[in-house]
């Protein structure tokens, strides 16, 4: 009895130590989004190729950050999070684009009792800036 009760307790251990969540999100196509500013420029941008970016950070019980696949510069008000901004950044960066067109973020979330990691890929569409005036 004594046996099979230990066994009992290790195997409830064990799936408490190896319970797993796990998410996906993807953004939509659009937004309204309620800020007023008035300036007066018109840009003229060349819509090009679809780029993608790609950025991943893993931390240990949600605090310490254990690795990070990305740029570590993070643009502020970009998608939905740090990854997410280190994704458009990357994207940017790596096509030679100025701007992101209809970016689209896929956020992937997973996470067990020690360690969560999230990844975020952009895609959207090159965007050029000719003039600005």
């Amino acid at each position: 009895m004594k046996y099979i009760s230990k066994i009992a307790l290790s195997l409830t251990i064990l799936l408490i130590c190896f319970s797993c969540s796990s998410s996906l999100h993807q953004s939509g196509l659009g937004g309204s989004v309620n800020v007023s500013a008035n300036a007066d420029l018109n840009a003229d941008v060349t819509v090009g190729e679809e780029i993608q970016g790609y950025a991943k950070e893993s931390y240990l019980f949600g605090f310490f950050q254990i690795s990070s696949i990305g740029p570590r510069l993070v643009v502020a008000g970009v998608g939905n999070n740090e990854v997410c901004s280190a994704a458009a950044y990357n994207a940017v960066k790596s096509s030679g684009a100025d701007v992101i067109v209809n970016p689209q973020y896929v956020i992937e979330s997973n996470s067990n009792l020690f360690m969560s990691a999230e990844e975020c890929t952009v895609t959207g569409l090159k965007g050029t800036i000719n003039t600005i005036k």
